[in-house]
């Protein structure tokens, strides 16, 4: 029998499920295949296992590892794939595929494309078809963040050890170079000109297995052409390079736009990395806190998880750069506190991390159990907590089997910034989770605008990934008109992931909660962006502006929840808010609460600084912290204002 190493890859969703169960999931599967094969789990992860085994070909071997599998899971259809190739511990082709397989995480497409490779180049080069094999380019439509390096290193890594080239050049060759073209003023890329002269001035001294191009910038029609002569006038080095481009992962049909255009010139294999999916970036997590000699305990997912969602919904997140930096602020945090507990001779698990290690490390606004309770404790939303109990009471007697099918939950959330909208989402989302109409409950907020990407073909993939991360949960769009202007322009993609939108909003309505927010006015229009919009929005909740007693009441309950103060501190604070007009609280330039929340920490920020130059440690707040704050000249305008329009 024959010697090989097998990948068995889950589908995304169902290893989600089972991510608890790391510890004995893959290995009950691998104790069900037969001793003859002598079976040894090589390395197991969320998403994958990998197993060397022995068996007569590579068709039996697939065929006893799903038989095993369907044994211990029978019925489950989890696995995505099961790649396989022939293994000897000593041949460097071996090395590489185990890595392939072991480290490349979210890159199935790639890790298939060198299983097949590893096949199919020996065949050619045996038939004197090497040349072909050295003419193959490459299209890794990859976004940032997500390995397009790591990629290109390994495939360069990858050429090298198959030996494609000629063997007088192989010593001296380099694994891998990378450009990003464009404009020479533009962010470091470089320029078609540059590019060609660098690489004709480089062939004396380095010759590279791969060359990396990111022609992302060259992706829209009126560039095209530059990019098609650039193309052509890269064929004189085809001899001489492979050549791996880089795009953004797109929807199919921009995706065959650029790779038929591409193809007119070169031979192309297209090789495709979807947008990290949870699963993958908790792996990664994983595998860098284990090979730091830490462990960390299965209660971290919820952390975390909420850790990767925040650095998302901030616009920047940069893929496995920001789950490397997670993992590595765990670490800190993890350290540091065997430190002290050590200075104070308690005892520390120096290993193990768990929940208490990262306590303060995500901001996860949470609320006390009871969302009804959090809902009836807000000011002011008496007539929308009873909106809110309507709504969960339908869809409960829907889902009971007494009444007519689910209803269509979406909501849309009217009224004027600082009005509540967003806690009330975040509340709603503790509701279903509660009653058992969302199955996580959590809370992800996004503008309109971060639906829309930069490239034609990128938005409706990112719309997608944003709805994929938030099934089961809340997914809170503020600003959503932002998405739709009616005189909008070609290059305008709100249209699109509106569309987008519609589509998983349908696909979708049992396992996720879309609230839409913003202006009033803006939001009526924003309904004739789609046709299926408003359909799919059945219940819309007005938000008013508070009133002065409203706002005053608010500021209190802030002050009250960490301070102390003086009488003189409250008459001059209700003295304030009684005194802004009727125009500027129903004006769309009032924050209402958020403005509130802004007053509230100037105050308590002067406050601080005056006790600190008395030398007190205990802060009580006064009449001059207030006049001080309120002085200011973003909250002293609103007075001024106000008078000028009642005069």
């Amino acid at each position: 029998m024959i010697n090989y190493i097998a990948r068995v890859g889950l589908k995304y969703d169902y290893a989600g499920e089972k991510m608890p169960e790391l510890g004995t999931f893959f290995e009950k599967f691998v104790e069900k295949i037969p001793d003859e094969h002598q079976p040894v789990l090589k390395l197991s992860r969320f998403t994958f296992c990998t197993v060397v085994m022995q068996a007569e070909n590579v068709e039996q071997c697939r065929k006893v590892l799903k038989d095993a599998w369907n044994e211990v899971y029978p019925d489950t259809d989890a696995i995505s794939d099961i790649l396989v190739s022939k293994y000897t511990e000593t041949e460097p082709i071996s090395e590489i595929m185990r890595s392939v397989y072991n480290n490349l995480y979210g890159a199935d497409e790639y890790q298939a494309m060198l299983t097949e490779l590893t096949e199919l180049i020996p065949i050619m080069q045996d038939k004197g078809a090497g040349d072909i094999v050295r003419r193959t380019n490459y299209v890794f439509a990859i976004d940032r963040g997500c390995g397009y390096t790591t990629l290109l290193s390994s495939l360069g890594d990858y050429i090298h050890k198959m030996r494609i080239y000629p063997e007088e050049e192989y010593e001296k060759r380099l694994k891998y170079y990378k450009f990003e073209l464009g404009p020479d003023n533009d962010n470091g890329k470089t320029d078609f000109d540059t590019f060609l002269s660098t690489l004709y001035d480089d062939l004396e001294n380095h010759n590279y297995n791969i060359i990396g191009l990111d022609i992302s910038f060259y992706l829209e029609k009126s560039k095209q052409d530059e990019l098609r002569n650039f193309l052509h006038r890269l064929e004189t080095y085809q001899d001489k390079y492979v050549f791996a481009f880089r795009i953004p992962f797109m929807e199919k049909k921009a995706m065959d736009e650029t790779i038929s255009l591409l193809s007119d010139v070169m031979i192309i294999r297209l090789v495709q990395v979807p947008p990290l999916h949870d699963c993958v970036m908790m792996e990664t997590f994983w595998n860098i806190i284990n090979d730091k000699d830490y462990v960390p305990d299965v209660s971290l997912f919820d952390i975390i998880s909420n850790k990767i969602r925040q650095e998302k919904t901030d616009g920047r997140f940069y893929g496995f750069k920001t789950v490397e930096k997670i993992a590595s602020e765990v670490i800190i945090r993890k350290t540091a506190d065997i430190v002290e507990k050590t200075k104070k001779g308690l005892e520390a698990d120096k290993r193990v991390i768990m929940p208490d290690d990262l306590n303060g490390y995500v901001d996860e606004k949470i609320l006390a159990p009871g969302g009804y309770d959090a809902l009836s404790g807000m000011i002011g939303m008496e007539k929308i907590a009873d909106k809110i109990r309507e709504i969960i009471a339908q869809v409960k007697v829907s889902l009971s089997g007494e009444g007519p099918d689910r209803p269509c939950i979406h909501m849309r959330f009217t009224g004027a910034p600082g009005t509540g909208k967003t806690t009330v989402a975040r509340i709603v989302g503790q509701i279903m989770k509660e009653e058992g109409i969302l199955r996580k409950g959590a809370f992800l907020e996004y503008t309109g605008r971060d639906l829309c990407a930069e490239y034609v073909g990128q938005t409706a993939v990112k719309t997608t990934s944003i709805c994929r991360d938030s099934y089961g949960s809340v997914l809170f769009i503020d600003e959503a008109y932002a998405l739709y202007d009616s005189d909008h322009t070609v290059n305008d993609f709100g249209k699109e992931a509106i569309t987008t939108l519609v589509s998983e909003m349908e696909n979708h309505r049992d396992d996720m909660l879309v609230v839409m927010a913003g202006y009033t006015d803006e939001m009526n229009s924003l309904m004739k962006a789609n046709p299926g919009l408003r359909s799919r929005m059945p219940y819309v909740i007005d938000f008013p502006n508070y009133t002065r007693e409203q706002l005053f009441k608010i500021f209190m309950l802030m002050v009250k929840k960490h301070f102390t103060y003086t009488p003189e501190f409250e008459n001059e604070a209700e003295k304030y808010f009684n005194s802004i007009s009727d125009e500027m609280l129903s004006s769309k330039e009032f924050a209402n609460a958020r403005f509130v929340r802004n007053l509230y920490e100037r105050t308590w920020s002067k406050g601080a600084l005056r006790a600190s130059l008395s030398g007190n440690k205990k802060i009580e707040l006064g009449r001059e912290d207030f006049v001080s704050a309120s002085s200011e000249k973003e909250f002293s305008e609103k007075l001024t204002v106000a008078k000028k329009i009642g005069f």
